[in-house]
């Protein structure tokens, strides 16, 4: 009796090391696979974080020029500007421009409109999310713009620069075509956890412009 429970006794245990060898395997297995996955992540992410933050600053360049042409066309569609508003020409008694004398009041007054409407622009889209799609990193133009989105966030990190300056082109013998024009400055940072990188937009735009008979006139360099 006692060999025969001996027996069974072993035959039972072998039966319980043999159910218990299966699971550890397919943890181990499990595991592997995890790992791996995981390096595989990480190899792709290596690789593809460069082109992935490169076409992040693309996304956010294009985003924050939409905002400045926006607050720009906002501005000028509520405030028709026509180049007598901004500069006073003198001439002399041949018709020749001699002095010229720009509005400081009105061309601060544009620059602060802008600034506001920019800055309100600028504002809804640091708290917005833009998105790439993800076909658009494999290069593929039949993939281009779909599949899901990477978000990116944006924001300003420092004010926004607008110059109002004065161009001179010549358009012919004793002509010159001057032209006012808009730069807006604006430097922002891409955020794509957990990387950063900063870039800088910056846009002209002509808001006025007249052809001038004769050299050019004393004050035309005193613009603000």
């Amino acid at each position: 009796m006692r060999r025969g429970r001996f027996f069974n006794f072993n035959i039972r245990r072998k039966i319980k090391s043999f159910r218990r060898a299966p699971r550890h395997k397919v943890l181990i297995v499990i595991i592997a696979v995890i790992v791996g996955l995981i390096l595989i992540m990480i190899a792709v992410n290596s690789s593809l974080k460069p082109v992935v933050m490169t076409m992040a600053e693309q996304y956010g360049s294009r985003a924050v020029e939409s905002a400045v042409n926006e607050a720009i066309s906002d501005v000028f569609d509520a405030e028709s500007v026509e180049y007598s508003d901004i500069v006073t020409l003198s001439y002399n008694d041949s018709g020749y421009v001699t002095a010229a004398e720009y509005d400081s009041a009105k061309i601060n007054r544009l620059k602060v409109m802008i600034s506001d409407a920019l800055g309100q622009n600028l504002e809804k889209l640091k708290s917005s999310k833009i998105k790439i799609p993800l076909g658009s990193l494999t290069g593929d133009l039949n993939l281009s713009g779909r599949g899901p989105g990477i978000s990116v966030k944006i924001s300003q990190v420092s004010v926004p620069d607008i110059q109002i300056v004065s161009n001179f082109e010549s358009v012919g013998i004793n002509t010159v075509k001057n032209e006012i024009i808009v730069t807006v400055t604006v430097d922002s940072e891409i955020y794509l956890p957990p990387d950063r990188a900063e870039f800088r937009c910056t846009q002209d735009f002509v808001i006025a412009q007249t052809i001038i008979v004769g050299d050019i006139p004393s004050g035309y360099a005193d613009i603000s």
